[in-house]
């Protein structure tokens, strides 16, 4: 008998650790069910839900977190770097671009790349992804003029009156577009409040949303690598707009004109 003990006690000692790993694993995912369940819970009940942005401006970092009232589509609190947030934002010539990094859809903690003219944001996305497009001659003449572009392609855009991707402005959706830019929303104007993008797997997306039409103002940003087939924002309160206000003010029924890319 204690030969077989002898033998087989290895055995049991390594069964033993792999089905306590086992019940290890299964305890922390259903822990994150459950914390998911009481924060789905929270907000239901409340309406609060907390945000927080990682800032990189030029390498300067900093983090804010914003308390939004989704019931009142409120900002209700701030906290953080909230002093180097106003000097950076506060000033009369505060960045243009905010660019939404590693962005995935419905994360609360969002890590934002702040520049100062869109150009360099093109520049940022260029340097990411390798083979950026730029737009043609023809383009390039009338890029700061009040008109609408078009060219052919893989990627379908859809833009929404409501959270949650509810209710969809038709009118402005694009379909198979490898580029679109859309100088003026008409009707739509100032109503959307989140968007998608829906693309062949190997191909990359670029949406910027401009708070002006003619292409003007400050822009929201999205960058899609070519491992996703559907990106998108699904409640555009989470993303603050840059300037003296921006702890206030949320890129929700700000929307005057819009550029997307698909390649």
């Amino acid at each position: 008998m204690k030969t077989f003990f002898k033998l087989y006690l290895p055995f049991f000692i390594l069964f033993f650790m792999v089905t306590s790993c086992d019940k290890e694993e299964l305890n922390i995912e259903e822990s994150n069910i459950e914390n998911t369940k009481k924060l789905q819970n929270k907000v239901a009940e409340t309406g609060i839900v907390e945000i927080v942005h990682n800032y990189d401006y030029y390498g300067e970092k900093f983090k804010i977190l914003y308390v939004l009232d989704t019931k009142e589509s409120q900002i209700v609190k701030v906290d953080g770097d909230v002093q180097m947030a106003e000097r950076i934002f506060g000033k009369e010539d505060a960045p243009q671009g905010l660019f939404f990094e590693d962005h995935k859809e419905g994360e609360t903690a969002i890590n934002v790349k702040v520049f100062k003219t869109n150009e360099e944001v093109d520049r940022y996305v260029e340097k990411i992804a390798g083979d950026f497009p730029k737009e043609t001659s023809e383009q390039q003449v009338v890029k700061e003029a009040c008109v609408d572009g078009s060219v052919n392609g893989s990627g379908t855009f859809y833009f929404y009156y409501h959270i949650n991707y509810v209710t969809e402005m038709t009118g402005i959706r694009r379909t198979n577009k490898y580029f679109y830019k859309d100088w003026d929303l008409g009707s739509y104007n100032d109503h959307m409040s989140s968007l998608r993008v829906t693309k062949p797997w190997g191909r990359r997306a670029y949406i910027r949303l401009y708070q002006h039409n003619c292409y003007n103002g400050r822009t929201l940003n999205f960058y899609s690598p070519y491992n996703q087939t559907v990106a998108g924002a699904k409640d555009l309160r989470n993303y603050t707009l840059s300037g003296w206000w921006f702890w206030r003010k949320s890129w929700n029924d700000k929307t005057s004109s819009y550029k997307v890319w698909s390649w």
